[in-house]
């Protein structure tokens, strides 16, 4: 009995045991299944989960065409692990790709030739870039194997399913047709950061969102296949559109080039602007930026000088004064003014044309046509500086653009309230006053356009990686003058190109050309007096019986004795031309009458 008892107890106890192990095990499972099973499986995730950065590819610029000006060579390294290439024997599995199921046996020699075939090594190479690591260092992790590998080569190789072989992005910003557009385009420095042009401006637009996965690795370090896992999807950077034309604007820059170097100017400008939607299909400047190699270029000439470097334009700011005349009531085409070459009309106020005459019989035409001072003067002070400022104003004078360029400068004006005595005057022959060589062409493309100033732009639209387009804000159509005026003004304008001096110089055998010649003086910023050098301009219309497009040229301060004036002409009736082929723009058609000069 004791026996039988003794025994019971024993058995009692170690079921009691088991019960007790067994409740503590349910504990223990629940736990980690249930309790802490979020818990666990993320700090195990954090374990063995390898994050990996997949970087977004920036956005193309392109010209109205879609014709490339910068973009982005997707170039990639690849490495290995020297280690993990002996892990099993080198031997690792991958999925059979041939019957769609199971796997087979890939060894390293096999993988080495796999990967030989897509870099254009061999075996035996790659072999010795694993021997060569480990020799150095029995546990080395890494060793390049190729390096700046294209985008199908990144394919092939991530197909073989290699899970020791690794890739790295190096992407570059590069510019297929170097300074053309240069200006326009900008550049990036260290790190593909945007330095300049609409690089800089766009960069919103430009740069895409990096995406992430992650992958889950073996305890050797060695990717597990079928793991990845993609946490955020990458987002390119989308296309900037521009309205320039590559092939125009190539011309354009070997015109402008060409004739700053043939007078040894300083500098020189021509830009070409649609008059319907105010679109610049040209901007060129001389010694224009290579982005591919920004310190090859002169400092003073990396940023768009067409839209950051204003200067006094002189007498192509007649015709604002004439056209405020005219729209005003208070002159004509043919009003009549007796025009003396020299003109003191207040106390300690003088001016003078720019050639000896005596008291000339000219119409408002006629001034316009010899270019007199004191004419455009004697007429212009009829108006009272308010409304002459109204009409600058107007005209897109002293206000900045927003063409879409980083720096977009506004010029110089001053309201009435402080214009001295003689600034009064010089402000109606283009004095006293500043604009860029982009707001010069808006004044044109007004008085070409009925009336109506567009704003000028030079970013078309941004077209997203998904498609979606956003074009940017450039401002509203501003009323310049009435229609009947501006009409008036293009007769006066092309009576101006048939009947100057330089009529030969421009002549486009088919094509009426209306426009104005400039030759303005500059402050010296050294001195605060005006140099005694001009900035040579040209600003036309053409065709002038349809006007289609606008182009204006400077010339500055030339040095090798050379015309300044008939290089400015020159760059014109070039870019003029090469618009007219480009656009496939069609002859002009009728004849055209002369407005009366002299009375």
């Amino acid at each position: 009995m004791l026996r039988l008892r003794g025994s019971s107890l024993r058995r009692a106890i170690a079921l009691a045991i088991i019960v007790v192990a067994a409740i503590v095990f349910l504990v223990r499972l629940v736990d980690v299944q249930v309790v802490s099973a979020a818990a666990l499986n993320e700090d195990a995730k954090d374990k063995r989960a390898v994050p990996v950065a997949i970087p977004s590819v920036r956005g193309d610029i392109v010209d109205r065409d879609g014709e490339v000006l910068a973009t982005t060579d997707e170039r990639y390294d690849v490495q290995l692990s020297p280690k993990n290439t002996r892990l099993n024997d080198g031997v690792f599995y991958r999925f059979d790709t041939e019957r769609g199921v199971g796997t087979v046996k890939v060894t390293a020699a096999q993988a080495f030739e796999e990967i030989g075939a897509v870099t254009g090594q061999s075996g035996e190479e790659i072999q010795k870039i694993v021997d060569d690591a480990l020799s150095d260092n029995p546990k080395s992790d890494f060793a390049y194997v190729q390096r700046s590998i294209d985008l199908t080569q990144l394919n092939a190789l991530k197909a073989l399913e290699i899970p020791w072989l690794t890739f790295e992005s190096q992407h570059t910003r590069t510019y297929p047709n170097g300074a053309v557009g240069g200006n326009i385009v900008g550049f990036s420095g260290a790190d593909d950061v945007p330095q300049a042009g609409v690089e800089l401006s766009q960069d919103a637009c430009l740069t895409g969102v990096d995406g992430t996965e992650t992958y889950e690795r073996s305890e050797d370090g060695v990717a597990l296949p079928g793991s990845v896992v993609v946490t955020r999807k990458v987002q390119d950077g989308g296309t900037v559109q521009l309205t320039i034309d590559r092939d125009l604007q190539w011309e354009a820059q070997q015109a402008i080039n060409q004739q700053v170097q043939s007078v040894g100017a300083a500098y020189g400008l021509l830009t070409v602007m649609d008059v319907q939607t105010g679109e610049l299909v040209a901007v060129a400047e001389d010694g224009s930026v290579d982005p591919n190699d920004v310190d090859a270029s002169d400092p003073a000439k990396r940023e768009a000088r067409s839209f950051t470097s204003p200067y006094e334009p002189g007498s192509t700011f007649k015709a604002i004064t004439a056209a405020a005349l005219i729209d005003q009531g208070v002159a004509t085409p043919a009003s009549q003014n007796l025009t003396p070459d020299y003109l003191e009309p207040e106390p300690g106020v003088r001016f003078g044309d720019a050639f000896n005459h005596p008291e000339m019989p000219w119409t408002l035409t006629g001034i316009l046509t010899q270019s007199s001072n004191v004419g455009t003067s004697m007429l212009g002070a009829q108006l009272d500086a308010e409304t002459r400022y109204d009409y600058l104003k107007r005209f897109g004078v002293g206000t900045a653009t927003q063409a879409g360029m980083p720096v977009e400068d506004s010029g110089l004006l001053y309201e009435p309230g402080d214009w001295d005595r003689q600034t009064s005057y010089n402000t109606m022959f283009g004095q006293g006053l500043s604009s860029t060589v982009v707001q010069t062409a808006g004044v044109y493309q007004a008085i070409a356009n009925k009336g109506v100033r567009v704003p000028p732009s030079v970013v078309q639209e941004c077209v997203e990686a998904d498609g979606t387009t956003t074009a940017p804000e450039h401002g509203e159509p501003v009323t310049a003058i009435s229609e009947s005026t501006a009409a008036e003004m293009m007769g006066m304008l092309e009576t101006v190109t048939t009947e100057g001096w330089f009529k030969d110089l421009i002549a486009i055998p088919g094509y009426r050309i209306a426009g104005k010649t400039g030759t303005a003086e500059q402050v010296d910023p050294a001195t605060g007096l005006y140099r005694t050098d001009y900035v040579h301009s040209f600003a036309g219309i053409f065709p002038a019986d349809d006007p289609q497009y606008v182009a204006v040229a400077s010339i500055a301060f030339p040095t090798s004795g050379g015309d300044g004036g008939v290089a400015a002409l020159t760059a014109f009736r070039q870019a003029a031309e090469a618009t007219i082929r480009t656009f496939h723009i069609p002859p002009s058609t009728g004849e055209f009458q002369p407005l009366p000069t002299e009375y």
